[in-house]
């Protein structure tokens, strides 16, 4: 830990650096409602979906990431661009705060001393006139930079919360209904071991006062430090931000039963304040005054967590903002299960944007990759290609009167997994169907008996009868949902719970599960009307305007779904399997790794086949379904 002090004292000799210089070109169209992805020509890392980098061993790509940042942006910048954030998103046009303080970044070069509401106003006119922020930000070259810089710090602030509203989703440290009083003190001086900075922001308070979660995420660190005495560190889910908690209470300075590896929730209680710290031995007292020291390490690669440039940025402005939502301590339920899907190796591949990504997507172990719990000899052989079948589901059902082409009894449905495992195969989810494509150094195999196993819609009933299912046979399954229905879900108390959509906390549990992963069913185009057919294009729709509203509808579902589980989609499930074929250039820009669509058959697999993951064949689970004549054909 020394050298984590030791690297800001050495920071001096570092220069500023710049993003990826290998930015994607700008699409040849605008939208209505762009998702920043699309309106500046950069990747929303918020947004876009986990998928592996085709090139992670090369050592010139690792040059392709921020070095360091400045977040200078003020309280009254971040409020306001927050507040037109949340205004606008349910509006045509949605004005996301990580773009709009990245065009007034772009202009007063990060500093935001001298910002007034009216630049913020001057800008939401200028895009509710029809200009794009491509066209705003010509001759400011350094918009991408700051946009990627500040998505990484504030991208998963905002979001859906379980009743459904869109808004704050991040908490701040100290719990409500706690006293603390606090310092603007990042920078300042600290001379206990060396002569260093202060890479944080103090938090003043009671002995004992409770700290919550600020995000969602999973304990890396833990323990006795000899600076930050007792100390928690916790990591993002999108693992681009790490969360320092120092100085905590002496004898009992954890929540119970938290541990290295536990998944956290935002505004969980995680410890208690107090001041320990200063001392190599263990469970000293040596700070002065009882205090939360609160930091955050920004990580755009793996090769930063500790090393001799570490990004840690000033808090202050952000604890300002995050002091509007503070966790009741009252009540607090335990840690979630232990975080399978955060990989904590280093030999995982990595996502474009050099973060570690989810083993998979259903908050799992990798288990048939190598490295994982199966062994190498359950896996295939280095083939040229790899028939996969895939499975879908819609409804499960206990009452015979629902039984039909879209709802299966929950006892066919054991059945059927019994089956399969009986057969020898083995679940994979979309995730670790793309790594396996993408995959350039032939390491990732696949089983030897792979399958998919689908559910469309997202209904409640998947969950209620189909999680111990797949718990019991080893299974894992695919879930593709319609945000809107959810939400929905979320904020009535009247349902039907045999065929309503599960919402927003039910959801989380089935990601929490261990045997669900989300995927993209759009927010609201799951329905026919006498001229569209799911997310298919209108006969009379222009395709320029086909693109807007299917941009702009997935990258709502995009930002639901990610609220929820922590994670983008990666994969686009086409409604009723209604394709558009201009549609295939925007959902490669907005980073959909893959589609699955209603075409039945077997699908052939070919390692570095990326256009393979496009379209994959499904088979319906009808009642006369042959499972036999199916699987007879792998």
């Amino acid at each position: 830990m020394i050298k984590k002090f030791f690297s800001v004292f050495l920071l001096c000799l570092l220069a500023c650096v710049t993003v990826s210089q290998n930015a994607p070109a700008p699409p040849s169209f605008s939208a209505s409602s762009e998702p920043p992805s699309v309106s500046s020509g950069t990747p929303n890392p918020a947004l876009t979906a986990t998928a592996p980098s085709v090139s992670a061993g090369n050592a010139e790509n690792k040059k392709d990431y921020i070095k360091w940042v400045d977040f200078n942006v003020t309280y009254e910048a971040l409020k306001d661009a927050m507040e037109m954030d949340i205004e606008t998103f349910e509006q045509d046009l949605h004005l996301p705060w990580t773009e709009s303080l990245a065009y007034l970044a772009s202009r007063n070069g990060g500093d935001f001393s001298g910002y007034q509401k009216n630049d913020l106003k001057t800008f939401a006119e200028k895009r509710l006139s029809g200009s794009s922020v491509s066209d705003l930000i010509q001759g400011y070259k350094v918009y991408d930079y700051y946009y990627s810089a500040y998505s990484a710090v504030i991208g998963n602030l905002l979001g859906f919360r379980e009743d459904g509203t869109y808004g704050l989703t991040a908490f701040s440290p100290i719990a409500a209904g706690y006293l603390y009083t606090e310092s603007d003190d990042f920078g300042n001086g600290r001379s206990y071991g060396f002569a260093r900075k202060h890479l944080g922001h103090d938090m003043f308070c009671s002995v004992g006062t409770p700290v919550a979660a600020v995000e969602n995420g999973v304990v890396e660190a833990m323990g006795w430090n000899q600076y930050g005495g007792w100390r928690i560190g916790i990591r993002s889910l999108d693992r681009q931000r790490y969360y320092y908690y120092a100085h905590l209470r002496k004898d009992a300075p954890f929540a119970k039963g938290l541990k290295e590896g536990s998944r956290v929730r935002a505004g969980q209680i995680i410890g208690y304040t107090g001041q320990s710290g200063y001392s190599i031995k263990e469970n000293v007292n040596n700070i002065n005054v009882p205090h939360l020291h609160f930091g955050i390490q920004l990580i755009f690669d793996e090769s930063q967590k500790e090393c001799l440039s570490e990004i840690w940025i000033d808090t202050y402005p952000l604890i300002q903002l995050l002091s509007a939502n503070r966790a009741k301590a009252s009540g607090v339920k335990g840690t979630m299960p232990a975080a399978a899907d955060i990989p904590v190796s280093e030999n995982a591949a990595r996502t474009p944007n050099g973060s570690m990504p989810d083993r998979n997507a259903a908050g799992t172990p990798n288990s048939s990759m190598p490295g994982s719990h199966t062994s190498s000899s359950a896996a295939q052989k280095d083939k040229a290609e790899v028939n996969l079948p895939i499975l879908m589901y819609h409804g499960l059902t206990d009452r015979q009167s629902r039984v039909g082409d879209y709802y299966v009894p929950a006892e066919t449905f054991e059945s059927d997994m019994r089956y399969l495992k009986e057969q020898g195969y083995t679940s994979v989810t979309m995730t670790e169907l793309i790594h396996y494509v993408y995959d350039k150094s032939g390491s990732l195999r696949l089983p030897e008996k792979p399958v998919i196993i689908t559910f469309d819609d997202g209904y409640l009933n998947n969950h209620t009868f189909g999680t111990e299912i797949l718990k019991e046979y080893g299974m894992k399954a695919v879930i593709s949902v319609i945000g809107s229905a959810s939400r929905e879900m979320s904020q009535t108390k009247y349902r039907n719970e045999r065929s309503c959509a599960a919402n927003i906390s039910e959801l989380r549990q089935m990601k929490e599960s261990g045997v669900w992963e989300i995927q993209n069913h759009t927010y609201n185009l799951h329905k026919i009307t006498s001229e569209r057919r799911g997310a298919s294009k209108e006969p009379r729709e222009t395709p320029s305007d086909y693109l807007k509203r299917l941009q702009g509808d997935l990258y709502r579902n995009q930002l639901f779904l990610k609220s929820v589980t922590g994670a983008a989609p990666n994969t686009f499930t086409w409604p009723y399997g209604a394709y558009t074929e201009d549609a295939r250039a925007l959902l490669k820009e907005m980073n959909f790794r893959a589609t699955l669509s209603c075409a039945s058959g077997i699908n052939r697999i070919k390692k570095g086949d990326t256009d393979c993951l496009y379209l994959l064949k499904r088979n319906i689970r009808k009642p006369d379904f042959d499972f036999s004549k199916l699987l007879s054909e792998h």
